[in-house]
């Protein structure tokens, strides 16, 4: 264990912003999960340089899979798909690493899931086989509303009924002659008028490239609080004309770009982007066979942001749903062991990913991995159960302390 772990957490989160990055260290202290969901950095500075998960087929990974990194979402074509929907870490990896870390998820989840440790190996090698398994047929299928069950299920029913004037109306006022978002404690915080204006000059000059300028005509903007790990990183929800006000107005979700923390720890080499935002970008369209809505780049000051449609923290899965329930889960962790191997498949061949044929015979001769998978992920959740100890004690001894 990093004997300064609270030192290297407190250095990788300087520099943001003290209102939100409160937040974020109290949702570490009062859960583990929420611990483990912060400190991908830790969880990457941990892997040794001569592991087997190092040695797997490269891919382009999402780089932070855990049982909270998928939900659902809509594409341009307004469809409703299931999938990943956080890709700050994403880059080109050994393909075990997303692997590893999901199964790492429902261990750390477990004690708030009251599962046992037999149903809790059981869980990771059902992800596990059903990954492999599906790795090595070798075909790309695409999980839909008609094929779903379960809690994918029901997410895809509930984004596919909802109404677009049934939810502004949830997160947007009109006040004195103007629509304004609602700011509410929990998930919005006012900003200032010069930063306000800031973000509604740059996207009226982006906007100026796209066929419909007309359609992000900034009516509003707010500071958004979302997700765990990027929290007290600047991230804004914007209210823009759309289709027409009211029922036709779109709320967009503006989120500040860094380095991917696995970037120093992965020994493949990395293209040469433009910039932060536009590796976002650009592994969404390949991993995903429909990328969010909206999705685009923009860079506002000196910072590079990812735009897209927003979508609501009610459309991620919250892993609590699944307390006292092990079949329900079972069912989610294998099909999220199915999206995982197709995203996998579908980044085939790009920018030094691998080819099918070789995903398919790594699946194929899988069997040893499949233990050590395992017993590396119960072996680290102690080392994070370590770490989170400490934590909690630096914190409540004020040394996270704004």
């Amino acid at each position: 264990m990093q004997k300064d772990s609270n030192e290297i957490i407190k250095t990788f989160n300087k520099g943001r912003y003290p209102e939100t990055l409160r937040i974020k260290y109290k949702a570490m202290r009062d859960d583990k999960f929420r611990f483990m969901r912060a400190t991908t950095h830790l969880f990457y500075q941990d892997i040794p340089k001569g592991s087997f998960l190092l040695n797997s087929p490269y891919a382009w990974i999402c780089g932070d899979m855990h049982l909270e990194n998928l939900g659902s979402y809509k594409a341009n074509n307004r469809i409703a798909y299931f999938n990943i929907n956080d890709f700050d870490e994403c880059l080109l990896a050994p393909c075990l690493l997303d692997v590893y870390r999901l199964i790492l998820s429902v261990i750390i989840s477990s004690s708030s899931l009251e599962l046992s440790i037999g149903e809790t190996r059981s869980l990771c090698n059902l992800y596990i086989d059903t990954y492999f398994e599906t790795l090595g047929d070798g075909y790309i299928r695409t999980l839909e509303k008609q094929t779903a069950r379960g809690v994918i299920k029901h997410f895809l029913k509930k984004i596919s009924e909802r109404k677009r004037k049934d939810f502004l109306k949830m997160r947007v006022r009109y006040k004195n002659g103007k629509y304004k978002i609602l700011l509410e404690k929990t998930h919005t915080l006012p900003i200032g008028d010069s930063k306000k204006e800031e973000v509604t000059d740059q996207i009226k000059k982006w906007a100026k490239q796209k066929n419909d300028p007309d359609f992000y005509k900034v009516h509003d903007v707010a500071f958004r609080i979302a997700g765990t790990s990027s929290l007290g990183m600047e991230r804004y929800i914007i209210l823009v004309e759309g289709r027409g006000t009211p029922n036709g107005a779109f709320l967009l979700d503006l989120k500040e770009t860094a380095p991917s923390c696995a970037a120093n720890y992965v020994p493949a080499k990395q293209p040469e982007w433009k910039d932060e935002a536009t590796r976002l970008v650009e592994v969404q369209r390949r991993i995903l066979s429909a990328p969010p809505a909206l999705l685009a780049d923009i860079r506002i000051g000196k910072k590079d942001f990812v735009l897209k449609e927003l979508q609501p923290s009610a459309d991620r899965i919250d892993y609590t749903l699944f307390r006292g329930n092990v079949k329900k889960f079972r069912n989610m962790l294998e099909d999220m062991a199915s999206i995982s191997a197709w995203d996998t498949l579908r980044t085939c061949g790009r920018e030094g990913s691998a080819i099918a044929d070789e995903f398919i015979y790594f699946a194929k001769n899988s069997q040893n991995i499949k233990k050590s998978l395992l017993d590396v992920a119960f072996s680290y959740s102690k080392t994070i159960d370590a770490y989170y100890s400490a934590y909690c004690k630096a914190y409540d001894k004020g040394f996270f302390k704004l």
